[in-house]
């Protein structure tokens, strides 16, 4: 559809006056009758007979909030006129034109209303239940519980002035169409949720996220509430519509993504979730694809008892086996996602289907651009053949391999590693060493290079271990793992590991790869989900929108995303390429930094972290 989703929602705003026959009753509000058919003027005009501020009607241009802004003044037309009814009212946001056409029409009944007297009892109560309507649109449930409180302790207020319902809606609505106006399109708040950027970015810092660098990106699907990302974290709802939307398109910034900025993006792998009101933001994990290979894994190893040799030849079948069990069962039985001990496996309610813009949010650091070629060595990423930027704050994990990994943490443990290595319980890991015949789970210790070396003389079973190539085949032939491959490209012909990865070229737009294989399980996703073509692997060959073909031209530009913390972050080694079309901004600052252990009342405060650039 192109941008027709587009030009919908523009032609929905300038038809609606000539619809709605504004005209008809431009004189009784003093305007020339001519200017109603005038596009974004006639909203002008009603702004200035209204007396409110005439440069709200700029904010009728920027999808995203655009009906927002286009519904206020519906209402504020409606008004004017003297309707002050519950149902014209939820008829003026969502469908006005029957209530425009019965006061072009019905003169007599619609009068122009004079402003509301608020010391008149009954003038007020006639219009406060669609004044509750208005609020419940400006913000449902949140405006009432920021409201209502106010109202029934019973607040005075000034003679003459407005009910504290009308104050917070109108208060409310500003506030909802300004802040997304610059949440889209100039800078939006941050708040780091995981480690993989520690020590660079902690749990609890909070950023600007700038969008002007990159050029800001149009919102998809812009027929969204504006506040939440993807769900009512109250209702459980998802807070966007499909029904309309637009391609993707980028306004001028100032430069591209460059190599190493700290950059902030949609999750690539998020465009299914599994939906789970139980869970944070109704997800049982972000990567669906990955639990979804899991559990077809784990259904035909430990649930049917066939071999591994037995599940590679019937991979598709059992994965349509594990879809259709998450589809219509919602249940996982592999102990991936949240295992809940009690039932045997998880429940859930279905499957999340996501557009772009409403993916989960992820934060890395962008260490290769379109058209580099990455390889890890032991744990160092080479980019183009040299060794790539090191942060200074970037940690690698290392195995003290006298000490196995508890079952359970004692406090006096905890204090030992923080105060020895600067990690709490949280940051530690688990790892079991190749070719180890004891099969033990030592503790992995997230370290800076700064920190290992200050440390390891005092220490010298601290090893530096790296998974070599062929680690998870190790995994799934001698330690029985149920984890098929959850290194990128997650296929047995590409046994790579997060420490030993590559080399890989970073697709680039107008490249032309061969499809083979081998190859296609790199480019897969690429020519699927990300470019939105249909692909047909069959025994005589790879189809693409139903033609045979052995290349394929990449549309698009492709980064590589890693955390600064290299063992502890789910990034590019694991999921893939990052579409252009994914990028969000570019993280400039921290404003505010807090301990979430302890607090911002609990001595959490980290100063020193406040305003800081990210480097």
């Amino acid at each position: 559809m192109g941008y027709l989703g587009l030009l919908i929602g523009y032609l929905i705003i300038f038809l609606t006056p000539v619809i709605g026959m504004w005209h008809k009753r431009f004189a009784d509000l003093g305007l020339k009758p001519s200017t109603a058919f005038i596009p974004f003027f006639n909203y002008y005009q009603i702004l200035k007979a209204t007396k409110h501020p005439k440069y709200w009607v700029i904010f009728l241009i920027f999808p995203y909030v655009q009906f927002y802004m286009w519904a206020s003044l519906n209402i504020t037309y409606i008004r004017k006129f003297g309707e002050f009814g519950v149902k014209e009212t939820i008829l003026g946001i969502l469908f006005p034109f029957p209530v425009f056409i019965n006061i072009a029409n019905k003169t007599e009944k619609y009068q122009i209303a004079q402003p509301t007297n608020w010391d008149v009892a009954k003038q007020v109560s006639d219009r406060m239940p669609s004044d509750h309507v208005a609020l419940f649109f400006a913000l449902p449930i949140v405006g009432h519980v920021i409201a209502l409180p106010f109202q029934l302790a019973g607040f005075k207020r000034k003679a003459g002035k407005k009910s504290i319902i009308k104050e917070w809606g109108d208060a409310i609505i500003f506030a909802l169409v300004a802040a997304s106006v610059i949440r889209t399109y100039v800078f939006e708040p941050y708040k780091i949720p995981t480690g993989s950027m520690e020590k660079t970015l902690l749990v609890g810092d909070q950023l600007f996220v700038d969008k002007l660098t990159y050029g800001p990106r149009v919102p998809m699907t812009p027929f969204s509430f504006p506040i939440f990302h993807n769900m009512d974290p109250f209702l459980h709802m998802q807070t966007y519509s499909t029904i309309q939307t637009i391609p993707y398109t980028r306004l001028p910034g100032f430069r591209s993504v460059d190599r190493n900025d700290v950059v902030v993006f949609n999750f690539p792998a998020g465009d299914t979730a599994i939906n789970d009101p139980r869970m944070p933001y109704g997800l049982i994990g972000h990567n669906y694809h990955a639990i979804l290979r899991d559990e077809a894994y784990y259904i035909c190893r430990f649930q049917e008892g066939k071999s591994l040799e037995y599940f590679e030849d019937h991979y598709n079948y059992y994965i349509a086996k594990a879809r259709d069990q998450f589809e219509n069962e919602g249940v996982i039985y592999n102990d991936i996602a949240h295992y809940d001990t009690e039932i045997g496996k998880t429940e859930f309610n279905g499957l999340l289907s996501r557009p772009v813009d409403k993916k989960e949010n992820y934060i890395k650091r962008c260490v290769a651009t379109p058209g580099d070629e990455i390889e890890i060595i032991d744990k160092e990423l080479y980019v183009n053949g040299k060794l790539a930027f090191q942060a200074e704050n970037m940690q690698y994990n290392y195995t003290l391999t006298n000490y196995p990994y508890p079952r359970s943490w004692s406090e006096p443990q905890e204090i030992y590693f923080k105060k020895t290595f600067d990690a709490g319980e949280r940051e530690l890991n688990a790892t079991l060493i190749k070719g180890d015949s004891n099969r033990v789970h030592w503790i992995a210790i997230p370290m800076t290079k700064k920190q290992y070396n200050k440390v390891k003389g005092g220490f010298p079973e601290l090893l530096n271990y790296s998974k070599p190539k062929g680690y998870y085949t190790w995994m799934l032939e001698e330690i029985n793992s149920d984890q098929y491959y959850p290194v990128f490209p997650s296929d047995p012909q590409y046994d790579w590991t997060e420490d030993n990865f590559g080399p890989l070229r970073i697709p680039k737009k107008g490249d032309i790869v061969s499809l083979t294989k081998k190859s296609i399980p790199l480019y897969r996703r690429i020519i699927h989900a990300y470019e939105g073509h249909e692909l047909e692997e069959k025994a005589d060959g790879i189809y693409i929108d139903g033609e045979k073909t052995e290349q394929y031209t990449i549309e698009m530009d492709y980064y590589w995303m890693m955390g600064d913390n290299r063992n502890g972050s789910l990034d590019s080694r694991f999921w893939g390429f990052v579409p252009v079309d994914h990028i969000v901004g570019h993280a400039a600052f921290t404003w505010l930094s807090v301990d979430q252990e302890k607090g911002m009342f609990g001595g959490g405060m980290r100063w020193s972290r406040m305003f800081n650039k990210i480097e």
